[in-house]
This record gives C-alpha cells, sequence and structure tokens, in this order.
C-alpha cells in the first residue's frame, strides 16, 4: 500500500523538492502482525528531523493514523516494513524554499528482507570500506540525501561481503551502509560519536538506553577501527533487522554473541 498524504496514490509531481534536490527526510519502521514497533521513536524523530530543516508539518496525529493504516494492511504477514517519507513539497526551479508551504507525506509498505533472518542467526562476514563519509551539519539527521549510502554499498556489492564498516574524513569509525555499530570489551559497549556524521538510528537509542539494565555500561566515542582488533564482539542494529552479530570483519573471526543475545531478548521482550 502507498499513500500520498493520506490517498492511495502512486504518482508524485515532478517537481516536488524531494525529487529535485532531495529536500527532506525518512524513516523506516519495522512491523510485526501488523503493528509499528517503536512507533513513538520514529515519530519522535521524524518531527526532530522536519524541524531541523525547517519543514513544517502541522498535521502530526494524521500521519499516525496514516502510518496505522498502512501497517495494517500488512497484518497477515509476520513481518513487513512501512516507510514514511516527508518532502518539503512542490517548489520552483532553484534551492529557496521559500513557498513551499505544503509537504507531501508519503507512507508505504514493503516486504520484510528475508536474509535479515538468516544474517541475526549466523552473523554476517563485513570488510573496512575505503568509502568515507563526509562531515556536516545535518549529522545524526536521516534525510533523502543518500548519495553516500548508495556508493557505499556499491563498494559492498564490489567486494562481495553482506555489508562494510565506513570511517569519516578523519578515520574515525561511523557507521556501516545502512546500521549503527556497536562493539563490546568485557562489560562495556562502545558506539561511535555521531555528531559530524552518520545517522542516529532509533534502535541504537534503544540499546543506549537498555543495556545499563542488561548490566552493560555504553560510551559514545571517537574512534579509529583498529580498536575492533581487540573487541569480544561486534555487532551492527538498524530498526528493521533488529541487532545483528558480526562474525567477520577482514581476517578477524568472532564468535562471542553475549550482549546480542541478552539485548535482543530484552528488547524483544
Amino acid at each position: 500500500m502507498i499513500l500520498l498524504n493520506g490517498l492511495p496514490n502512486t504518482h508524485i509531481d515532478i517537481a516536488d523538492r524531494a525529487l529535485q534536490y532531495g529536500d527532506g527526510c525518512y524513516t523506516t519502521m519495522l512491523v510485526r502482525g501488523g503493528k509499528v514497533h517503536a512507533q513513538s521513536l520514529h515519530m519522535a524523530r521524524l518531527m526532530s528531523n522536519t524541524q531541523a530543516l525547517g519543514i513544517k508539518v502541522s498535521n502530526w496525529p494524521e500521519v499516525e493514523s496514516w502510518v496505522e493504516q498502512v501497517a495494517q494492511s500488512t497484518e497477515l504477514d509476520e513481518n513487513a516494513v512501512v516507510k514514511v517519507l516527508v518532502s518539503r513539497g512542490v517548489g520552483g526551479r532553484g534551492y529557496s524554499p521559500s513557498g513551499c508551504t505544503s509537504p507531501n507525506i508519503i507512507v508505504s509498505s514493503h516486504i520484510y528482507p528475508t536474509f535479515y533472518t538468516s544474517w541475526k542467526e549466523k552473523g554476517i562476514k563485513t570488510v573496512i570500506l575505503g568509502s568515507q563519509l563526509g562531515l556536516s551539519p545535518l549529522a545524526g539527521i536521516k534525510h533523502l540525501n543518500r548519495l553516500e549510502q548508495v556508493l557505499i554499498k556499491q563498494e559492498v556489492d564490489d567486494r562481495g561481503a553482506d555489508d562494510g564498516l565506513v570511517c569519516d574524513l578523519n578515520g574515525n569509525l561511523i557507521e556501516t551502509s545502512a546500521s549503527n555499530i556497536f562493539w563490546r570489551k568485557d562489560r562495556t559497549l562502545y558506539t561511535p560519536d555521531l555528531t559530524l556524521s552518520g545517522v542516529e538510528g532509533t534502535m541504537r537509542r534503544q540499546i543506549v538506553e537498555t543495556a545499563p539494565d542488561c548490566g552493560y555500561q555504553v560510551l559514545i566515542v571517537s574512534a579509529k577501527p583498529d580498536v575492533l582488533w581487540d573487541a569480544d564482539e561486534v555487532f551492527i542494529t538498524n530498526a528493521v533487522m533488529g541487532i545483528v552479530p558480526i562474525r567477520c570483519i577482514e581476517r578477524t573471526n568472532y564468535s562471542n554473541f553475549d550482549a546480542c543475545r541478552v539485548l535482543t531478548l530484552r528488547l524483544n521482550a
């Protein structure tokens, strides 16, 4: 199902600024049995992101009802995906957003990636990528300008890995092609500082908030990839796949998935 501003529609104006400039933001949510997982976190992030971009959305309760309508259309599926995309709307040729007062909001349902199930059970093989993420005042925002991720994913495919770890221009570890990363040493979990680069995922936030209740300290750090070689455990996260253990980075293997198991059980309780 696809809704454009609450109505079934598969067409959008060619002058829409999402198409012309990537002017907007989005979120992607896991749906189980027709119910959105962590819906409040996703909606809060959308509100925060649109505010940061200066996109004025005045009908959030209505948007939430559209999300629930689309989610309910997937209730016969064990797992599904709902994506909400907010565009600044239709504008003229030129960068200025002046006069764009009617955002376009697209809510769509998608099939759950079945390979995520295998990833969670068996872990994945990753590599350190040559691609780098720029430093930006838009760091943390899930905006529509995803060309960096397209090129990152292209490198992952070219190298035959399941996913790849990406650094910023300063050489600090940030994330993978579409997920946040954590690593564990003893009872401490580490995750990269996203102040200057990357996307702050809703599952990352849940882990940061939940881990102390599971006996793990969480530190947000700036670190080079070398720290991973001495880690006891490494895993990646996003809202749709949940927590996925990394079993191999380059030629370094990992077999301890204790935090993955404990956190997964707690978050799925």
